[in-house]
């Protein structure tokens, strides 16, 4: 009987122990909620705790910048963590890095911080950022700064689906460029494109350029400041990265079946945006006209062409087509072929919560699949890796090629090692009674 309760006891100070190594294993590594369609490829947790983290970037010394609504966050390569500046007027959206300064976009306004003096600068304002796609994106390419301006209305018209009308009753979309219209208006009120709220246009009315406008991608120099529109047409960007060539590869929203204008049948795109084109917003999309048969008319709204003389009658076709509208989120592109083939595109589709690969032909492949409550703010290729940030779960993920680090291994396998102890605790003991 002792030898019993000798062997019962080890059963359980082992059982307590491994319990022990588990609970805490789990309090400081979370589980992945990450499942991988490529056994090639494997997931890492590189950070927890940035709920609510908006974007991120490093520098050379492998030091991480995360972005949150109203402050920046630095984690050293030591692990060690503290904000660098936090304002609460500041409604930061998207955040790069250059050189020892970090650049941000919040609000209508474009930001430097030095990292050396501690000094927050503004470098662009009252950019039109007050309608439906308010957050401007910026990534950096070379000593430029790329950066997105949405739209304000879903396709051009201000109609009862814009809320923020109530406080900018006279906002509307403003044009980067000179533009005609056609007259057309519509509803009840006779609302016309690039009008304020309840007016009508007139047919040739000529709408003069203003920069910054809508719909639009704007390029800063950050040697000399100089800033110019560089492409327009663009309803609403939700990612942006560049190849091996350079070239700006983005995710943009297709128009939706609402408001005064409504437009149904439309998708979202991935483009490759090129300098001085117009890519055909409000009356083209995917580089279709609104009104080919692509797209279907509502009851009371049939689609009509709202400007005269369009800048080009064939604006160029995405790369890719997507399924849904208003799904597409960030992107990625492997320019160095770390991952998968040299400019593989990463995106991100938040009905499904996937992570999809496109190479430009052919349907895409599902990559990584994200747990249910997942919400990715932001993707980037940092040292060879596909960099993750789940703003709901506060994980910055490292997806990467080769076998998965040791520390999540032996996460794994806690639960075999406790199953081999109770095991061989059971052969003990009825070993024990037997003798």
């Amino acid at each position: 009987m002792k030898k019993l309760l000798k062997v019962l006891s080890i059963l359980i100070f082992i059982s307590a122990a491994a319990f022990t190594i588990q609970f805490y294993f789990n309090k400081t590594h979370p589980k992945i909620q990450v499942e991988l369609k490529d056994n090639a490829l494997s997931c890492n947790l590189k950070y927890s705790g940035l709920e609510g983290s908006v974007d991120f970037t490093k520098d050379e010394k492998n030091n991480y910048y995360i972005a949150y609504k109203d402050r920046i966050q630095v984690i050293g390569k030591n692990g060690k963590s503290c904000d660098i500046m936090k304002d609460p007027v500041l409604d930061i959206h998207s955040i790069d890095y250059s050189k020892d300064n970090l650049y941000y976009s919040s609000g209508d306004k474009i930001y430097r911080y030095n990292l050396k003096q501690g000094k927050n600068t503004v470098l662009l304002k009252n950019i039109p950022n007050y309608g439906d796609y308010k957050d401007s994106l910026l990534r950096i390419n070379g000593d430029c700064i790329y950066i997105s301006i949405g739209s304000a209305t879903n396709s051009a018209v201000v109609g009862d689906d814009n809320k923020w009308v109530k406080e900018n009753f006279y906002a509307h979309d403003v044009t980067p460029e000179d533009i005609t219209l056609g007259g057309i208006n519509f509803g009840k009120y006779r609302r016309g494109a690039f009008q304020s709220y309840n007016t009508r246009s007139l047919k040739g009315q000529i709408v003069p350029k203003h920069f910054p406008g809508n719909a639009s991608v704007i390029t800063y120099d950050i040697n000399n400041g100089n800033s110019e529109t560089f492409a327009w047409g663009i309803r609403n960007i939700n990612g942006m990265d560049f190849t091996s060539t350079n070239k700006l590869i983005c995710s943009v929203g297709g128009m939706e079946n609402r408001g005064s204008r409504p437009v149904v049948g439309d998708t979202d795109y991935i483009y490759e945006i090129k300098k001085g084109i117009w890519y055909g917003w409000p009356d083209y999309s995917g580089g279709d006209p609104v009104i080919s048969p692509k797209f279907k008319s509502v009851k009371g709204s049939p689609l009509q062409f709202v400007l005269d003389n369009h800048p080009s009658t064939n604006p160029p076709a995405p790369l890719y087509q997507h399924k849904n509208v208003g799904t597409l989120g960030s992107i990625a592109v492997d320019s160095s072929g770390n991952l998968k083939s040299k400019d593989c595109i990463f995106f991100y589709d938040n009905s499904d919560n996937m992570i999809y690969s496109s190479r430009g032909a052919g349907s895409p492949l599902a990559e990584i699949e994200l747990g249910k409550n997942s919400i990715i703010s932001s993707m980037k290729i940092c040292d060879e890796s596909l960099m993750i940030l789940d703003e709901k779960e506060g994980y910055l993920y490292s997806i990467k090629r080769g076998k998965v680090n040791a520390g999540t291994e032996i996460g794994r396998n806690i639960y075999l090692y406790l199953l081999l102890t109770v095991i061989l605790s059971i052969i003990l003991i009825l070993k024990n009674q037997n003798s």
